[in-house]
């Protein structure tokens, strides 16, 4: 066994370990684990096919050959989402992703005639390819050109680690701090861009005394259990244990003080983030959600809301969407809104709770409210 095989082989027990860990123990948000079980799935499988090849074992599983080409588009997919998930607190697939998915659908319905052709067939094929292995890029099993494949996968791979690697350090300079939400991205996100700027290099390189395959199954294996082993060097991420979650050997909290300087600079965060982002409407929306995007522990935060606003999270947060139902309210497009439908678009599940919350901010029902716009 070559030692690339080795490297793949170990990746992938390193994956599978890592899916169970992830499957079991991993807290947080839903989609936040769905997307890191996503990301581990694709990662581990391909993987597990790069090893298949790279050993020859291929020649005697040959139903496993081209099924890693649809993966690798999910991968890239899955790197986007886990990436929009902790710098967006996303929560939910929109109609785009929904559409990113029809890359590796396309993929798998155009791979149909060879993935239904008998084994028999599938190693004869296979055996005449690996007379010389650059022949498995350029080979035509579907109605596209695997070369194609391998560049349109290695390039929204790239784009896709840039994009994010570029936000995450935007953020991080935007809050002032290395949140770790940040910092682990920037990291993922760059080793992720390097190997796939090299993966292109083999790839646009298109020499015959290169050996393009066997190099780029050294390079992914060795990405692949790069990325996995990082993991484990990041319990917040493995099994989404917040930063936050510190066990204190004392029950006795020192008095909260904040400098001048520092509860402006926390106020305009928090300002900013209301001002800039809908996602405080949504019904689920905890304070943990605010915490990771503003780097503020969730104790420490709660601390900075009540010196700061003199209420509780809560509070705070009814607060500011009763201010967009009362902006909204006023405008033609809710104009025709029921009660009941302005509570859940600003993020109450009842009726009465927003009634409550409504009146203890603007001394009005919505209902009263609403009336006041119509006969001023």
């Amino acid at each position: 066994m070559s030692l690339s095989s080795v490297v793949s082989l170990v990746a992938t027990a390193i994956g599978v370990l890592a899916i169970l860990i992830a499957l079991f123990k991993q807290q947080g948000p839903f989609f936040k684990k769905f997307t890191f079980l996503l990301l581990l799935c694709c990662l581990t499988y391909y993987c597990l096919v790069v090893f298949i090849v790279d050993s020859k074992l291929v020649l005697t599983y040959p139903h496993f050959f081209k099924t890693g080409s649809p993966v690798f588009y999910l991968l890239a997919i899955s790197i986007l989402w886990l990436g929009q998930a902790h710098l967006y607190e996303k929560r939910r697939l929109s109609t785009l992703d929904y559409a990113l998915l029809l890359l590796p659908i396309v993929n798998i319905i155009e791979l149909l005639p060879f993935f239904v052709t008998p084994a028999a067939e599938k190693k004869a094929y296979l055996l005449g390819l690996f007379a010389d292995r650059n022949q498995i890029i350029y080979a035509f099993e579907g109605w596209i050109p695997t070369f194609f494949h391998y560049l349109f996968q290695i390039l929204i791979g790239g784009l896709v680690s840039f994009f994010l690697l570029v936000t995450a350090i935007r953020k991080s300079k935007a809050t002032g701090n290395q949140h770790r939400a940040f910092s682990w991205m920037i990291v993922f996100a760059t080793i992720s861009l390097i190997f796939y700027a090299i993966g292109l290099a083999l790839l646009l390189a298109d020499s015959e005394e290169i050996p393009i395959h066997v190099l780029a199954s050294w390079l992914f294996g060795l990405m692949l259990l790069v990325q996995l082993f990082f993991l484990f060097f990041r319990p917040d991420v493995l099994y989404g244990i917040s930063e936050n979650h510190v066990p204190t050997k004392s029950t006795v909290s020192p008095p909260f003080v904040l400098e001048e300087a520092e509860a402006e600079n926390y106020r305009l965060r928090i300002n900013a983030y209301f001002l800039s982002h809908a996602d405080f409407l949504l019904d689920d929306f905890r304070q943990q959600h605010l915490s990771d995007h503003l780097g503020i522990p969730k104790n420490r935060l709660s601390q900075v809301i009540h010196h700061l606003f003199s209420k509780n999270f809560n509070q705070l947060i009814n607060e500011k969407r009763i201010e967009i139902a009362i902006q909204n309210m006023q405008s033609e497009a809710w104009k025709n809104y029921t009660i009941e439908a302005i509570a859940q678009e600003v993020g109450f599940k009842s009726r009465t709770t927003f009634n409550k919350a409504f009146q203890e901010q603007t001394g009005l029902t919505p209902s009263q409210f609403r009336k006041q716009i119509e006969h001023p």
